[in-house]
């Protein structure tokens, strides 16, 4: 009975294993796929090729609407993630830090672009902006693009937000500081990384996105994934595949950059932590020190020193 309730778990382990194994399958084959018939010899789509050749990515250097589109998409993901960023910051502090009537309401309306499909969201954002006058202008396109990526930036700093001591900024507004000030010596500091990460996220959100952006654009003025989408409707050689090969590895140089930064950023934690007790049992040879801002026990100094 023994060696059979010791196998048990060994058997859980394996299951587990090969769903993940097949999941992880699931997932990267459709890519490998399109990686490998980049490299197709023939002009038509057949899998497995027949030949191995690098002319499809020769020919996607010749098209210069495929060049101007992903200038384009570029700018436009930089915009609207920095907008996207900045509104999501503002709003994650306000429902962490401020007492906001409403709260719930809130955030199911700053996390609703992820429940509406993305074609009724560019419908709706047709109408309004065609209302305004401002269809088919970079302005537009930019905020769409940043209202659809604003749930994501929300949900990353919200939890940001709730992970850091509310106290220590308190503290430096105690000491003099601003609102302002405060934020960007104590909190900033402290959720850098899931600000990148965030920005990240808006800006692959904004260079992937078809659905919506097809029904805000205007000839002369479209994005990668529309450019994209109109030469399948011409051509049905790899080219395209050869840029979703180029579209992969700059998703996989992202990827890697915020696994870095996350890792990065758990060791600088780790390391303040450490800094922090040090201080606070006075192991680098002087006395206790323990920060009461409020019964001036500690001088200013020391204070935004051990903040």
């Amino acid at each position: 009975m023994s060696g059979v309730s010791g196998s048990r778990p060994a058997a859980r382990h394996v299951l587990l294993g090969v769903f993940v194994l097949g999941v992880v399958v699931y997932i990267v084959a459709p890519m490998a796929i399109v990686v490998v018939n980049s490299f197709n010899s023939v002009a038509y789509q057949q899998f497995p090729p027949p030949g191995w050749s690098g002319r499809w990515y020769e020919n996607l250097a010749e098209q210069d609407s495929f060049r101007s589109a992903a200038a384009y998409s570029l700018l436009l993901g930089v915009v609207s993630s920095a907008v996207a960023l900045l509104v999501g910051t503002m709003a994650a502090y306000a429902l962490t830090r401020r007492r906001v009537a409403g709260r719930a309401l809130w955030q199911a309306a700053l996390l609703s672009p992820i429940v509406v499909p993305k074609i009724v969201l560019g419908v709706g954002l047709f109408i309004f902006f065609a209302r305004i006058g401002a269809y088919g202008s970079f302005a537009a396109l930019a905020l769409a693009h940043a209202l659809i990526s604003l749930p994501f930036v929300v949900a990353l700093l919200t939890a940001a937000l709730l992970g850091t001591d509310p106290s220590l900024e308190e503290a430096a507004r105690d000491l003099g500081a601003s609102a302002v000030g405060a934020f960007a010596r104590v909190v900033l500091p402290r959720v850098w990384v899931p600000m990148v990460v965030a920005g990240l996220f808006a800006f692959i959100t904004s260079f992937d996105q078809l659905e919506s952006t097809i029904f805000l654009t205007r000839p002369g003025s479209t994005t990668l994934p529309i450019e994209m989408y109109d030469y399948t409707l011409k051509y049905q050689d790899p080219t395209v595949a050869a840029l979703s090969t180029l579209v992969i590895a700059l998703g996989v140089v992202i990827v890697a950059v915020v696994g870095l930064l996350l890792r990065r950023g758990e060791a600088i934690g780790a390391l303040r932590r450490v800094q922090r007790s040090l201080v606070t049992s006075g192991a680098e040879g002087g006395p206790e020190v323990r920060p009461k801002v409020r019964t001036g026990e500690t001088s200013g100094v020391g204070t935004v020193q051990q903040l």
